[in-house]
């Protein structure tokens, strides 16, 4: 009987990473491109930001609404809506004949949460002591997604960037027909709980009770700094790619597959054994160590092969953070209560984008090129020491 349950959950976790893995493949076939589509419409550094900010502003609202959401409704019929929602935001961005259409498009894109969603069912079918492991394995879903992705979208677009809206498509509806059939609901012991529809209540509500477990404000005020200085990197590295190296999209595909590939390697296959060695605590320092090596020399040495390795350190160091903080979180929830905290988590994420890309592409066209890489490195230092202070709140526990 134990055989049996343990093969279900080898399945169900299959079927999961499937799901991020399609879904991050139709979100990376379609990222590089926004640079370029922007530039098609005549526009600038500001409309590129506009498009991301727009893109977390909408997470923000929807993230905490959705997980707290599947809580109460589960979480296969959270991911069925949040993936309906992602194929009609592909739909527009196939038909955009306008800026606006594009940023329309964001909006939308920005209402789905598969994430944190995946990360809610991930830490239901695991034990606590499996929990990190598993929860990199949806990130490394993500992030082999984001491998294929590029290269998928940059090939396609000498047809024209429709052809690559028109593939991500056909990608959300294999994602519908696999979750509908093939994942059925966790099954855990049911619990009454309150859900707040609207998102000023949801977060409030789920901000309330985040101060009433020990580390979570700590680890979500690590997560805010490390994200928003973290955030100006998609709209630098396009930007610094074409003004260093003329990249075109495949060439500037390829950086995010390495982005991908070094992100996949990390949260796939060494968070687990990391984890159980160092702890997270550990990882969280480290990798913010590592991002804030990245960030800080890029501006300084235009060198091709130095820019590849400062990026692979910034994928691997983001890696080690954005699955150690959501584990540590899911450990110190209830199970009623890791829906709304992994939500409010992705909250946190998603506000941090918005000011973010904001003040890289204010720095970037009105100071100096390297003052928004100086400007997140310093930020980073607060965090880092934040996150050194959470390391020993861990062992005292």
């Amino acid at each position: 009987m134990k055989t049996h349950a343990n093969k279900s959950t080898v399945i169900h976790q299959f079927v999961i990473l499937m799901t991020i893995f399609i879904d991050a493949t139709g979100y990376a076939m379609i990222r590089p491109l926004f640079s370029f589509y922007v530039l098609s419409f005549n526009l600038g550094a500001v409309a590129l930001s506009l498009l991301m900010i727009m893109f977390a502003l909408m997470q923000f609202i929807f993230s905490p609404i959705l997980g707290r959401l599947s809580d109460k409704y589960g979480r296969r019929s959270l991911l069925l809506i949040s993936i309906s929602i992602s194929s009609v935001s592909f739909l527009l961005f196939t038909l955009a004949s306008s800026y606006w259409m594009l940023l329309l498009s964001r909006m939308i894109s920005g209402m789905a949460t598969e994430i944190p969603i995946a990360q809610a069912y991930m830490a239901d079918i695991t034990t606590s002591k499996n929990r990190t492991s598993g929860l990199g394995k949806v990130r490394a879903a993500f992030s082999a997604g984001v491998i294929i992705g590029p290269s998928m979208g940059g090939l396609l677009s000498v047809f024209g960037y429709w052809s690559t809206g028109l593939l991500a498509i056909l990608l959300t509806l294999i994602n519908l027909i696999s979750v509908y059939f093939f994942l059925p609901e966790p099954k855990l012991e049911k619990k009454e709980i309150s859900v707040q529809i609207s998102q000023k209540n949801t977060f409030t509500k789920n901000l309330k009770n985040a101060f009433t477990k020990p580390l979570l404000p700590s680890l979500l005020l690590i997560l805010f700094v490390m994200i928003m200085a973290f955030s100006a990197i998609p709209v630098l590295i396009p930007l610094i790619g074409i003004e260093f190296f003329n990249f075109n999209e495949i060439e500037l595909a390829f950086v995010f597959m390495i982005i991908g590939g070094f992100q996949f390697v990390t949260q796939g296959f060494l968070m687990g054994k990391l984890s159980q060695k160092f702890g997270e605590g550990i990882l969280i320092i480290v990798g913010i160590i590592f991002v804030i090596i990245g960030i800080f020399w890029m501006p300084i040495f235009p060198i091709l092969i130095i820019f590849y390795i400062l990026v692979a350190l910034l994928s691997t160091g983001g890696g080690l953070v954005r699955t150690s903080i959501p584990s540590l979180i899911s450990k110190i929830s209830g199970e009623d209560e890791q829906g709304g905290f992994l939500g409010l988590a992705q909250s946190v994420v998603s506000f941090a984008f918005i000011p973010g890309p904001l003040l890289a592409g204010f720095f970037y066209d009105y100071i100096d090129i390297a003052a928004p890489f100086f400007f997140s490195s310093l930020l980073l230092l607060g965090s880092l020491i934040l996150s050194i202070k959470v390391y020993f709140q861990i062992k005292k526990l």
